[in-house]
C-alpha cells in the first residue's frame, strides 16, 4: 500500500512539474499565428514598426507621420523593381519613403511561385543590397549604418527584405509568422 501510495505520489509530481514547464516555454517561446497571406504578414509587420516608433502611427493600411498626419512610407503592391522577375511572384509588397532623398528604409515583402522562382528573387534582394551599398555609401554614417544593418530572409517561399531601424526584430516578426 506504502508503495502504491509513493508511487501515485511521485507520477503527480512529475506531471505537475510537466505542466509547470510547458507553461514556462510558452510564456519565454509563444505561439504565433501562422499567417500565409502576405497582406496580413505585411500589416503585422508594420504594426510592430509603428509600435517601435513613436513618430510613426500604422492607420488604413499606411505608416502616418504621428507630428505631421501625413504618409511618411508608400505601400505599394509588387509590381516591377530591378532585379526581380514579377512573374515569380505570387504576392508581395514594398515599403518606401514617400520622400525618397537621404533615406534608405525600403522592405520588400514576397511569396515566389515556387522554390526555383524564391531562389532567384533571393538573389535579386542581394543585388538591392549592393544597389542600397552604392547610393548610400557617400551619405551620412546614420544612412550607411541603417543599409549595413540590413536583414534578408527567406522561408520556404516566403522572402523579406528589410533596410529599417529595429530590422533584426523584424524579420523575427516575419519569421514568427511564416515558419
Amino acid at each position: 500500500m506504502k508503495k502504491l501510495l509513493l508511487t501515485s505520489l511521485i507520477a503527480l509530481t512529475l506531471l505537475g512539474c510537466n505542466k509547470i514547464e510547458e507553461k514556462v516555454d510558452e510564456a519565454v517561446n509563444p505561439k504565433y499565428e501562422k499567417i500565409t497571406d502576405v497582406s496580413d504578414l505585411l500589416d503585422e509587420i508594420l504594426t510592430h514598426i509603428a509600435e517601435a516608433d513613436p513618430e510613426l502611427s500604422f492607420d488604413d493600411g499606411t505608416l502616418v507621420d504621428t507630428k505631421l498626419g501625413i504618409p511618411r512610407y508608400e505601400i505599394t503592391s509588387f509590381t516591377e523593381i530591378d532585379h526581380f522577375n514579377p512573374d515569380e511572384v505570387e504576392d508581395g509588397y514594398v515599403v518606401r519613403p514617400v520622400v525618397e532623398v537621404d533615406n534608405p528604409h525600403l522592405l520588400i515583402i514576397m511569396e515566389a511561385n515556387d522554390k526555383a522562382s524564391a531562389s532567384n528573387l533571393n538573389n535579386g534582394m542581394k543585388k538591392v543590397l549592393s544597389d542600397q551599398i552604392a547610393e548610400f555609401h557617400d551619405e551620412g554614417l546614420l544612412e550607411m549604418h541603417l543599409v549595413n544593418m540590413n536583414k534578408t530572409t527567406r522561408q520556404g517561399n516566403y522572402l523579406i527584405y528589410v533596410t529599417w531601424n529595429g530590422a533584426e526584430e523584424i524579420t523575427h516578426v516575419f519569421e514568427r509568422h511564416v515558419k
